[in-house]
């Protein structure tokens, strides 16, 4: 695909007939879990994290790429979690308990849930860099209407500093039954991964473009849609900061 974000041998793979290229790798669920496993940052244990940071008499909505096990082991010990899901291949892992507290399928959280409202809005991983800053700026004043007068958001973000010393143009695992080649390249504000895929039974190259935002923006964009921020959490490779919303 001539205008695909490749780059280097991603970009040469890409050109072979044989070579499949995934405009999104997280609608492919190899993919997506080979990308996550290999990316995956050990700094915070999700786990851990949620249990300190969300509390069980709040109504909560998860928007984005989120672990079906750990949705799951919430939910079991009565957090009371509700989810939008961009990724059909996501949902299998849920537990039958809880599909009911799954909304529909949907890039859009504001039509996927409606005139409901939420004491929290959790917004994991990569959430918030898929939007560009106009985009980014227009959602968070869309996203008001689901919060209840006090609520909150809460958000994860890239350290960028880190994540430009240890920008990796091109690594390699060996996984299962296959070889997985990624690699990161900043690009202005943007951050794009690409991925290339090679089994006995095919071959793949994919691309995720990330929008890469400070902490300071994000407080800048929570101040023009009524939102005020603190820092929870200044760690190695993750911030992790919480908007709340104003009057």
């Amino acid at each position: 695909m001539a205008d695909a974000p490749l780059f280097g041998p991603f970009s040469r793979k890409g050109s072979y007939s044989k070579v499949k290229v995934l405009d999104n790798f997280n609608a492919d669920e190899r993919f997506m879990r080979l990308y996550q496993e290999t990316m995956q940052l050990p700094e915070i244990d999700e786990l851990t994290f949620y249990r300190r940071y969300l509390s069980r008499d709040e109504r909560i909505l998860l928007y984005g790429t989120f672990d079906p096990e750990l949705f799951n082991t919430l939910s079991a010990e009565g957090y009371d979690l509700y989810l939008v899901e961009p990724e059909a291949s996501r949902l299998e892992g849920i537990s039958s308990r809880f599909l009911h507290k799954v909304y529909a399928l949907s890039h859009d959280v504001v039509d996927a849930v409606g005139f409901e409202a939420f004491d929290r809005l959790v917004l994991p991983g990569t959430t918030i860099a898929r939007y560009s800053r106009g985009e980014l700026l227009l959602f968070f004043r869309n996203i008001r209407q689901l919060l209840t007068v006090d609520g909150r958001l809460l958000v994860n973000l890239h350290n960028i500093g880190h994540l430009k010393q240890h920008v990796q143009p091109i690594a390699s695992k060996r996984m299962n039954d296959c070889t997985l080649f990624y690699g990161q390249k900043i690009d202005g504000e943007r951050l794009i991964l690409n991925l290339y895929l090679k089994s006995v039974a095919d071959e793949k190259v994919g691309y995720a473009v990330e929008y890469l935002y400070d902490p300071s923006t994000l407080f800048e964009f929570a101040k023009l849609s009524k939102y005020s921020g603190q820092i929870l959490y200044a760690g190695k490779t993750v911030h992790i900061l919480e908007l709340n919303k104003l009057a």
